[in-house]
Order: C-alpha cells, then sequence, then structure tokens
C-alpha cells in the first residue's frame, strides 16, 4: 500500500499545487521570472545537498509529473470552467517549472536511458526543448501564433512518451529486451485513458463545429 502510494505521490501534489493557482494565479505569473529563478536554485542545490522530503520528491520526478499534469488536464477542461481559467493564465509557467524539475531526475537516470532502460523519459525531455523554450513569452511574442500552435502539437507527442515512461517497465537494450505494465502506475493508466478519451471527444465537437477551436 505505502509503495502504491509513494508512486503515485505527483497526484496529491498536483491537487496542492491547484490549491496554491486557484488562489495565487496572477501573483504567480506577475513574478514568474523570480519563481524560475528559485526554482533553478532549488534543482541545483539538491545534486550537492539532501534536503529532507524536498529532495527525494524532485530527484525521483514527482514534482515534474504533478506540474505536467496540471498542464496537460487544463487541455481537457471545459473553457468555461473555473478550473481552466485558473489554469490558463499560468499554463505556461507550469510547463517551465516542470521542465526546471525535470532536470535532475533526467541526470541523474541519464545512463540508465542511454543503457536503454525506459528511454521514453529521455525522448520525452527533448521534445520538450523547443516547447519549454517557446513558453517563455519573450519568445513567444517572435513567433507567429499559428506556428506556435503547430511546434505545440508536439507536447501530445511528449504526453505519449511520458505515459509509456510511467506505466510501463521497458529495456530496449538488445541484450535484455522486455516491456512489463508498471503495476504501480494503475492511476496513470486510467488518468491517460481519461485523457485521451476527452481529448479526442473535443476534437470530434470541433471537427463538427461544435466547440471552438482553440
Amino acid at each position: 500500500m505505502m509503495a502504491f502510494l509513494n508512486a503515485n505521490i505527483a497526484f496529491i501534489l498536483a491537487l496542492f499545487l491547484y490549491g496554491i493557482i486557484h488562489f495565487l494565479n496572477r501573483w504567480i505569473h506577475r513574478h514568474n521570472g523570480w519563481i524560475f529563478i528559485v526554482a533553478l536554485i532549488l534543482s541545483a542545490m539538491i545534486f550537492f545537498i539532501d534536503i529532507p522530503l524536498i529532495s527525494p520528491i524532485i530527484d525521483s520526478g514527482h514534482v515534474t509529473l504533478a506540474f505536467f499534469l496540471l498542464v496537460m488536464t487544463a487541455g481537457i477542461l471545459p473553457k468555461k470552467s473555473i478550473f481552466y481559467k485558473k489554469i490558463l493564465l499560468v499554463r505556461g509557467d507550469l510547463a517551465i517549472l516542470g521542465f526546471i524539475f525535470l532536470v535532475p531526475h533526467g541526470i541523474v537516470r541519464l545512463s540508465l536511458a542511454l543503457y536503454g532502460y525506459n528511454p521514453t523519459g529521455l525522448f520525452a525531455s527533448i521534445i520538450m526543448i523547443p516547447l519549454v523554450i517557446s513558453s517563455f513569452m519573450v519568445i513567444r511574442k517572435r513567433i507567429r501564433p499559428d506556428r506556435w500552435k503547430k511546434l505545440h502539437r508536439f507536447a501530445y507527442l511528449a504526453y505519449l512518451m511520458i505515459y509509456i515512461h510511467l506505466g510501463f517497465d521497458i529495456s530496449i537494450n538488445p541484450n535484455n529486451f522486455y516491456l512489463l505494465v508498471s503495476p504501480l502506475s494503475l492511476i496513470f493508466h486510467l488518468y491517460f485513458i481519461l485523457y485521451l478519451a476527452l481529448k479526442v471527444w473535443m476534437m470530434i465537437k470541433k471537427k463538427k463545429g461544435l466547440m471552438p477551436s482553440e
């Protein structure tokens, strides 16, 4: 039971983060530069200092996943809902923060990914680099809106890589090839199926003209 809870702590963190965003989203967006700096310092610190409670959840990737869960969930929420409106203002900021906290998690496990163990996390990280860079407002303003939207469609490929990374134990090493369903990722399997179903439903409604395009 404890192992299952530890494996899914990102969902609890996501709810906690949303609680902060619900009341402080404007403040977060207004001071995002300082928040990014603090996140960078914190991510760098855990390479040298073991900070109780904080280091394990950052190093394990739970903090990164919590941020990206909010980014993903915003994409399937009704546009008129208060939840969507609260997250929308800081959605780009959340993606940037998620990537910042991804760096220590990725560096520690880079050798495993290069060896062939769960490399989808590395693939997702590479896909995210141009998406995160273009999420900075100073960069986004220099990109035509239609091109920016086309670029950020690659986020769905990154989401798929994240799902495979978390939902399965994989090795593509020729000497040790396997693909196993992770029994501790049941909640994420259910979440991703729900996300995919709602996303497809929204795309069908847009195609039929029943929902405005983004």
